[in-house]
Formats: structure tokens, C-alpha cells, sequence
């Protein structure tokens, strides 16, 4: 063999080559998660169709079934974060995006009126509203209506 048919692969142009190539499979990934992610429908299509119904009469909800109640939902088909919902009187539940609005974390349910982000320590009132920061925006909220003992969470 000569010296060209050797210096064809050599070691450095192999590893020159892989780790481009790499860093395209890796640029490809990162975008397409990066597209999905930032889309308004999310994966399972538009969430204007969605809606969330929390039975009050069972018992894993009964938190919610009294005034000053908190319950906190996990991901679901309408928040991927989950909702938060608190009972504001005899006829009306707020309902908010678990999702802190300073660094995406999840926030837990209202206690004593106040619900706090365990990354970082923002707290939000029962109105979605920022009590401490470092959040400066309110909590997404949506639309709950309350008919007998049905709770219904929609956009």
C-alpha cells in the first residue's frame, strides 16, 4: 500500500467526519424538539376541544368541595404541567396552569391562599396573581364553571 490509500481514512479524518456528523443528528433532534415544543397545539392537537371534569362527590376530590378548598391535578390532556383549582365561593372555582411562569416548574396547591413554586420560590395568590417573585407574570388561567357537584375545566 502507498501512502495516499492509507492518509484516505486516517484516524483524524474519521473522527473529523463522525463527530460532524454527530452534531448534525444532534442540531436535527434539538430542532425538531425545540419545533414540537414551542407549538400552540402541543402534541395531541388543538386543546380548544379539551375539557376537564372533576367530579366533586368523590373522594379524592373532596378538598374542592368546600369554600377555601385547593386541589392540584396532574398533567392531562389540557395542561401538560396540570391545573390547579381553588374553590373562591359556593359557585365559583378558579382554575390555573400548575406551570410557574418564571422557569416552568410545577407549583403546588393553595395553603393558607398561597401557592409556591418549589424551584425557586415565587408565590401566587388565589387569583393567579404574583405575591413574591421571582415570577412577574400571573398564573394561565382558565375557565371553570361549577354545576351541582361537576367541576369543568376548559380553555
Amino acid at each position: 500500500m502507498t501512502a495516499k490509500e492509507t492518509d484516505r481514512c486516517s484516524r483524524r479524518n474519521f473522527l473529523e467526519k463522525s463527530l460532524y456528523g454527530i452534531g448534525g443528528i444532534a442540531l436535527g433532534s434539538y430542532t425538531l424538539i425545540f419545533t414540537v415544543r414551542c407549538s400552540d397545539d402541543g402534541p395531541t392537537g388543538s386543546s380548544e376541544d379539551v375539557k376537564i371534569t372533576i367530579d366533586l362527590s368523590l373522594p379524592e376530590n373532596q378538598a374542592l368541595a368546600s369554600v377555601g378548598g385547593s386541589l392540584a391535578l396532574s398533567a392531562n390532556d389540557l395542561d401538560e404541567k396540570g391545573i390547579l383549582l381553588y374553590r373562591d365561593s359556593e359557585t365559583t372555582v378558579n382554575a390555573y396552569s400548575r406551570e410557574c411562569t418564571h422557569q416552568s416548574c410545577v407549583i403546588e396547591k393553595f395553603k393558607n391562599g398561597v401557592s409556591i413554586c418549589p424551584c425557586h420560590g415565587s408565590r401566587f395568590n388565589t387569583s393567579g396573581s404574583v405575591i413574591n417573585g421571582p415570577a412577574t407574570e400571573p398564573l394561565k388561567e382558565y375557565s371553570a364553571t361549577l354545576d351541582g357537584e361537576i367541576v369543568t375545566v376548559t380553555p
